[in-house]
């Protein structure tokens, strides 16, 4: 008989049994793909109680549960599209609850006008990631407690840049591409949450610097009514519209403003 499982956040009152499961994983599972004293060193990262309980309170924590209540897996993402965590019991495995928790952690992403979710991936969990869609982007060594393991950055963009009405601005730069921006005209949600940036650097309003993708002109102090004078501009001090178009239709939308974005920052 197949077993129900349904997704709620996590309490503050879960902390221990999270700490269990994460440490029975990693010592079980795990095993498959590193040595008895990696796991073991990688297991003691859950000894202290209180980054549990913080991580509650910071990250968007949710636990996946059964029909008698037991959790069975949990996962944590935070506000800047860190995956921190995706962990499911050792009893429990292959029964979709990773898939489960990640659809709820996309959805939330989605919502929250995350545009890319980043995670520090094992050897063992990378199969089901690339499965959906997460690109390796680096293997790397990362100390757990003691010891130094092999995992891999990976990284998945979640949320469709739209040019705005369709079209791409001379200068590349996606117009309107924010997707919390507002057809009314109103600043969208970076911009209000980062207007000392917009007054600091004058010319650009970095609204989605802290996701790493793109610049919004759609703020009360960059107008969209200013933007076709500010591509003339752009033009005539040296941006390359055909070297851009190229690239553009070779890497892609999202990869392309993170591009554009590392370039004008630098």
């Amino acid at each position: 008989m197949k077993e129900d499982f349904t997704i709620r956040e996590a309490q503050q009152s879960d902390a221990v049994v999270l700490k269990e499961l994460f440490q029975n994983t990693v010592l079980v599972i795990n095993r498959r793909d590193y040595s008895q004293s990696e796991v073991e060193d990688w297991a003691s990262c859950g000894d202290n109680l209180s980054e549990i309980e913080d991580m509650i309170k910071t990250h968007y924590f949710i636990v996946a549960v059964n029909q008698r209540s037991q959790i069975v897996g949990f996962s944590s993402i935070t506000p800047q599209g860190y995956l921190h965590s995706m962990f499911v019991h050792k009893d429990f495995q292959g029964k979709g609850i990773a898939t489960m928790l990640l659809e709820e952690i996309e959805r939330y992403a989605i919502t929250s006008g995350i545009m890319r979710i980043t995670s520090e991936v094992s050897l063992t969990a990378r199969p089901f990631f690339e499965k959906r869609g997460y690109i390796v982007e680096e293997e790397q060594k990362r100390k757990a407690n003691q010891l130094s393991l092999t995992n891999f950055w990976m990284a998945k963009g979640i949320t469709k840049v739209k040019p705005y009405n369709g079209r791409i601005p001379a200068c590349g730069v996606f117009c309107g591409g924010c997707p919390t921006y507002t057809r009314e005209k109103r600043p969208c949600k970076g911009a209000e949450l980062n207007s000392s940036r917009c007054e600091k650097c004058k010319t650009f309003h970095l609204c989605c610097l802290e996701k790493e993708i793109t610049h919004c002109f759609q703020c009360s102090s960059f107008p969209c009514t200013k933007f076709k004078g500010f591509t003339k501009r752009w033009l005539k001090y040296g941006q390359n519209f055909i070297e851009n178009q190229k690239l553009l239709s070779e890497i892609g939308e999202v990869a392309f403003l993170e591009y554009y974005n590392k370039k004008v920052t630098d």
